[in-house]
């Protein structure tokens, strides 16, 4: 079994073209919220700047790549067809028959473990704003969890606009005497609540229901929602408190 499986969404020239300008465009703009996260907890703004460019590139380059946890083998029911001839005349007669199904369980190393490292990183900083952190990941684990939906052959699916709102609302109840603190908290929330309530949570029910061949948490294009709904909650929460 490999360790690790690259899973493009590039498909045809112009595709990868025009994936590869969004990403880019992406990485831009997550690039300069990454570096106003950073300089919150202290960094110098000018090592803030060159570690958010660099995350952020890293996170555009690095999201096909997705570091294999687990092969869950089930055994899944399947129709099958067989064929006879009655005079010439094809004949196809249905039956029940037994196949073991293997899914690879993966998480996306742009779409998932740099995010959730960036979250965790911010935490460790602000280690005295913990409890605040926690709740409103508990919040938004809980709405992504109501919101997102199991859809067979694909995986889950949820907007990532969804936890986004959320999170910075959440943020801006717990932190409205410290504004400074609400992106932050909305950037946490999101990244952690939607990878706990959209995709842990529901872990057992894609196994059991979608059945998709590869689940990459964090990995379905070239940003899936975790990282997604982190950079629009930032931006919502900024627009909040200019």
């Amino acid at each position: 079994m490999k360790r690790i499986i690259v899973l493009s969404p590039f498909r045809g020239l112009f595709r990868s073209i025009l994936y590869f300008l969004l990403g880019l465009i992406m990485a831009l703009i997550s690039a300069g919220y990454f570096s106003q996260l950073f300089s919150i907890v202290g960094i110098n703004r000018d090592i803030a700047i060159i570690v958010s460019i660099a995350i952020s590139f890293l996170s555009l380059f690095s999201s096909p790549f997705n570091l294999v946890l687990k092969e869950v083998k089930k055994e899944a029911i399947a129709i099958e067809e067989d064929v006879v001839f009655f005079f010439g005349f094809p004949i196809f007669i249905p039956r029940i028959s037994r196949r073991n199904m293997n899914t690879l369980v993966a998480i996306n190393l742009g779409g998932a473990l740099i995010p959730v490292g960036v979250s965790l990183f911010l935490m460790y900083e602000l280690q005295g704003y913990s409890i605040y952190f926690i709740i409103n990941i508990l919040i938004v684990t809980i709405i992504s969890k109501f919101f997102s939906r199991v859809i067979r052959g694909i995986g889950v699916i949820m907007h990532p606009i969804i936890p986004s709102v959320f999170s910075v609302i959440t943020s801006y109840v717990l932190f409205y005497k410290f504004h400074f603190l609400i992106p932050l908290s909305a950037y946490i929330g999101s990244i952690l609540g939607t990878l706990i309530g959209a995709d842990l949570l529901n872990l057992r029910r894609i196994i059991n229901e979608a059945r998709p061949q590869i689940i990459s948490i964090g990995g379905m294009g070239t940003f899936d929602g975790i990282f997604v709904s982190g950079i629009i909650s930032v931006f919502i929460s900024e627009l909040l408190i200019i």
